[in-house]
């Protein structure tokens, strides 16, 4: 009877962790999704591409070479696609407050844009890289 009695507690131990783990593994998957405002909604499904570039309060319109083929995509969906300074990056992003979180699904690479403003055809953002510089890139919807 006692060997009865632990073998159904560790089938309902075995059970309950079972459940659990599935139940935080569907929170995990939600989580993922941003929440999106109004405005964020604006930014998303448009290929924004540069049209200048702010540094060192130095404005180049048109842009030059290492961002002339610079664009940004987001989708409702948590994805991006983005070529920044020429090199190409994709993966997942998020927004908190005024600012895009990325993760490159290639390189698990992290990094931002603040938005500076948000317009129905215009888009402004400033990008820091590691070395502390400031790019501020104006783009339109194309």
């Amino acid at each position: 009877m006692k060997k009865i009695i632990g073998i159904m507690g560790l089938i309902l131990l075995l059970a309950s962790t079972s459940a659990i783990a599935q139940a935080t593994a569907v929170k995990s998957t939600a989580a993922a999704k941003p929440k999106l405002t109004d405005k964020d909604i604006m930014m998303c499904d448009k290929e924004w591409h540069i049209i200048s570039v702010e540094e060192w309060a130095v404005v180049t319109k048109p842009p030059g070479e290492k961002n002339k083929a610079d664009m940004l995509k987001l989708s409702q969906d948590g994805n991006f696609d983005l070529v920044l300074f020429g090199n190409k990056k994709s993966g997942t992003w998020t927004k908190s407050g005024q600012y895009i979180y990325f993760t490159d699904a290639a390189t698990k690479e992290k990094f931002n844009y603040k938005v500076v403003s948000v317009e129905a055809d215009k888009l402004k953002v400033d990008f820091r890289d590691p070395d502390e510089t400031h790019s501020i890139f104006e783009m339109e919807a194309k």
